[in-house]
């Protein structure tokens, strides 16, 4: 017996060229270490706008952004080692979707390196710098690459039912997904920026603040639907998900600039009225590839709703000096731009051959 114990374990692993089955479980693990990238992000972001940030890389901030990263990829990383381990090649050795997230990891931290680097040759960043900064803009890329990798992972998978149990990870990676986007472009966004239209300024600079006003609308509103037409592309979502995402990125966009915001909180439902509107057509339209009329209204509904009942929350509340014209347009516009992203989602059958030489 003691040497056919030995002869088994002495026995060479066989190597396959087939990836280790991935699991929701798995994905959760991900998803939640990549939740915990993104609130360090947010706290960094928010120490930035608050002047809480020193002239040093070494901040407390950057501590909980960068352990987060450094969770996700001892994680993925033993999992890699260990399934090498059993047999598998090193460039399948995690479950699908995990790749490009094992190397985001690596880029996180090169592009840390690259960031301490950039702050001693050019000076630390302030204001639209720190969000345009070529360094950050290369771990802003790492972090996409990384939070994504349950979205990539459920997108092989067929049949999965439409429940929280079994969708929560892929609903969570899309708010981090939209958070991260928002995060970013955070100098256009109305949860971060409502002043600009309730403040009594000199009509010399109202031209400026117009515009400005316009983008705080329609550039989140387009990153958000982008976001939630790809999820409904593939999965039918369970109902309150739209809700979650909306509401939970408005929060963490409003508590970035919490100092000017705090007065402003009640525009949040602005977003949680859009959700709910939101997980309303998808439950009853269910907008499908057969069902193209609801996958042209849901994408135009909501970010008009969100739009338009921020607007009104204001109106009711403090206070415009925009026009009807322009608040009642601006959120027209909102919801065109989704509109018209549905058509890249899906697109108009094309014409059969005989159509297009003109045989009858």
């Amino acid at each position: 017996m003691a040497t056919l114990n030995r002869s088994l374990a002495s026995k060479p692993v066989t190597a396959t060229r087939e990836r280790p089955a991935g699991s929701i479980r798995f994905d959760l693990y991900v998803v939640l270490l990549s939740l915990w990238c993104t609130v360090g992000l947010f706290v960094d972001g928010y120490a930035h706008n608050h002047g809480g940030v020193d002239n040093t890389f070494f901040t407390p901030y950057h501590a909980l952004l960068y352990s987060g990263i450094l969770a996700v990829g001892l994680f993925l990383g033993i999992t890699q080692y260990r399934n090498i381990a059993k047999g598998h090649t090193f460039s399948r050795a995690l479950p699908y979707g995990y790749n490009l997230s094992l190397v985001g990891v690596g880029l996180f931290f090169a592009g840390g390196g690259f960031d301490f680097l950039w702050h001693s040759l050019f000076g630390f960043e302030a204001n639209l710098s720190t969000l345009l900064s070529p360094a950050h803009l290369l771990l802003a890329t790492a972090g996409l690459l990384i939070v994504t990798g349950p979205l990539r992972a459920a997108w092989q998978r067929s049949n999965l039912p439409s429940t929280w149990a079994n969708l929560f990870p892929v609903v969570l990676s899309l708010l981090l997904l939209l958070s991260a986007l928002t995060f970013f472009t955070q100098f256009s966004n109305a949860f971060s920026h409502a002043w600009g239209y309730i403040e009594n300024v000199p009509s010399r600079e109202r031209g400026y603040l117009d515009v400005l006003g316009v983008a705080n609308i329609l550039f989140p509103t387009t990153l958000m639907i982008g976001v939630l037409l790809f999820a409904v592309r593939r999965w039918v979502l369970p109902f309150g998900a739209v809700t979650f995402i909306l509401l939970v990125n408005a929060i963490g966009m409003l508590a970035l600039e919490w100092r000017e915001m705090q007065q402003l909180w009640y525009v949040l439902f602005a977003a949680l009225a859009a959700g709910i509107v939101g997980d309303l057509l998808l439950h009853l339209l269910k907008p499908t590839p057969a069902n193209p009329l609801a996958l042209r209204i849901f994408p135009f509904a909501v970010p008009f709703v969100l739009s338009l009942v921020y607007f009104l929350l204001l109106i009711m509340r403090v206070g415009i000096w925009w026009e009807i014209h322009k608040w009642l347009g601006v959120s027209f516009f909102a919801g065109a731009s989704g509109l018209f992203l549905s058509y890249l989602t899906l697109s108009p059958a094309l014409p059969e051959k005989a159509a297009e030489t003109g045989t009858p």
